[in-house]
């Protein structure tokens, strides 16, 4: 009988023991899920951060260059002002400077055919069909039905 309760006791250690670890590393696995989960969050806060300044240093060297570029292009035309005699500029220079609002009467191009307003679209059923020619088919077509 002693030997029986002791046998008893035993497993019911085991089993409490069986089930505290369970306990307690359920716990563990959460706290570790939870210590991931931040780990991965500052990881794209991170990501975001550097995200954004390489967007915002675009933008600031993009600036820059165009700065630099309107820089150059005002020193060169000061340049040929100074440099090169009106007979050697070049054609579209002059013409600029004979019509300089030639630019603002330039039409934007249209995607689509411009039609009159008698003239079927080309999205009408009947677009691009001559009324003659198609009742002297519906005609044909009718009498070789006929027949």
């Amino acid at each position: 009988m002693d030997l029986l309760i002791i046998l008893g006791a035993f497993v019911a250690g085991i089993v409490v023991g069986f089930i505290l670890l369970k306990v307690t590393s359920g716990d563990n696995d959460a706290q570790a899920l939870r210590k991931k989960l931040e780990e991965l969050q500052a990881e794209h806060q991170g990501y975001q951060s550097s995200v954004n300044e390489h967007f915002t240093r675009t933008a600031d060297l993009i600036e820059t260059m165009n700065k630099n570029y309107s820089e150059i292009q005002s020193h060169l035309m000061q340049g040929a002002e100074l440099l090169v005699s009106s007979e050697y500029r070049l054609e579209s220079e002059q013409m600029t400077q004979l019509n300089p609002d030639a630019d603002d009467n330039l039409e934007v191009p249209k995607d689509w055919a411009p039609k009159k307003a008698d003239q079927k679209g080309t999205l009408s059923e009947g677009f691009g069909l001559n009324p003659e020619t198609e009742e002297a088919e519906t005609t044909q077509d009718s009498s070789q039905v006929r027949s």
